[in-house]
Formats: C-alpha cells, structure tokens, sequence
C-alpha cells in the first residue's frame, strides 16, 4: 500500500464507522415527539454523526489528493503557544517557536494544565454554573493557549459562554447548572434576560 493511501485508510474507516452509526441511529424511537414542534431525540445524535462524518470525508479526500504533508503543514498566521511556557524552554525571554520547528513542538506543560482545566470544570460547574464556570473556562484555556489580547479573550468568553446557553436551553432544550448561592441568583437573571425559561 502506496504511502498516500495509508494516511487516508484511518480516516476512510472513520468514513465507514459514521455511516453505520448513522444507519444505527434511523432506529431511534421519536414517536414521543410526533406533532411536536420541538427537535426530537433522533437530531443530536445524527448531527454529531454527520459532522464527523463530513471531516473524516474531508480528510479523506484531502490526503488522497495532496498526500499527508499537506496535513502536517504550518499555517500562515497560526498562532502557536509562548515558548516560554514549554518545560523544555528555559529562557523566559526567548520568543516563540515559528514555522516547522513550532508544528513539532510538544508541550506537555499546556497539555496538563489544559487537562487540569477540564477537571475543574467539572468540578465547578454544579456550584458556580454553567455561564459563570464556561466563561472562566474559555478565559483560562484561551490564555492557556497563548492569546495575550485580554480583552479580546474576555469578550470571546462572553460571547461563547451566552452562546453556548442559548444553544442548550433554546435550541437542544437541555436543561444546565444554575449554580448556587449568588451564582444561582445570576444565572436566573441571565435566563430572564434572554429570554429564557
């Protein structure tokens, strides 16, 4: 098997996984939610899988045409993480990595604090709720990630976090944490203000 078609084979498998999944989930019972205007339990699933299955499509054919090196490219105007937070790096002054030598670099420092921040939200969620906690969670990981625009970040956090709320509670009708204490108190003021119920 020629180089190029052993790139594509993981993502054309990813191909074939969707397609069955897809195939598994036309058997979801949604006779509960005949007539009614609401998404039924059938949508969630089916989009996930369709979203998975157009990227591995896309990867597929990408790596087919243009081989894998494409893949591991650098992007112009990628921004890659401060080297001065990679354990490797022990000059703080030292500027970040650029080009090839950034597309290899591993930082294992960003990837545990990356991993912390998702337990913490977890663990967060169910006392300060969902807007507050993804909103200092988006504040974290975009600084994490090496942003330093910080009111830029503060105003992408912000805007996430209400999007994300307005997707679950208008969209999904799923219901989230309101926190407790003053975190419940805020969080029922932001539904009221979207209009939420």
């Amino acid at each position: 098997m020629s180089p190029r078609l052993r790139h594509c084979l993981p993502h054309f498998v990813m191909l074939l996984v969707s397609i069955a999944l897809y195939r598994a989930a036309l058997q979801i019972d949604t006779g509960a939610t005949a007539g009614v205007e609401r998404i039924g339990p059938d949508f969630w699933p089916k989009a996930v899988i369709v979203f998975m299955g157009a990227l591995a499509l896309f990867e597929t054919v990408r790596r087919a045409l243009f081989g894998v090196a494409a893949a591991r490219a650098p992007q112009a105007g990628t921004m890659m993480p401060d080297a001065a937070v990679d354990s490797k790096v022990h000059d703080v002054n030292a500027p970040a990595q650029t080009g090839a030598a950034a597309a290899g670099a591993e930082y294992p420092r960003l990837l545990l604090a990356g991993i912390a921040l998702i337990v913490g939200y977890v663990v967060a969620v169910d006392r300060l709720g969902f807007f507050v906690t993804t909103f200092l969670f988006l504040m974290c990981f975009i600084r994490i990630g090496g942003y330093r625009r910080h009111a830029l970040n503060a105003l992408v956090s912000l805007s996430g976090s209400l999007l994300m709320v307005l997707l679950f509670m208008r969209v999904a009708y799923i219901s989230l944490p309101l926190g407790a204490g003053p975190f419940r108190d805020l969080s029922i003021a932001l539904l009221n203000l979207l209009g939420v119920r």
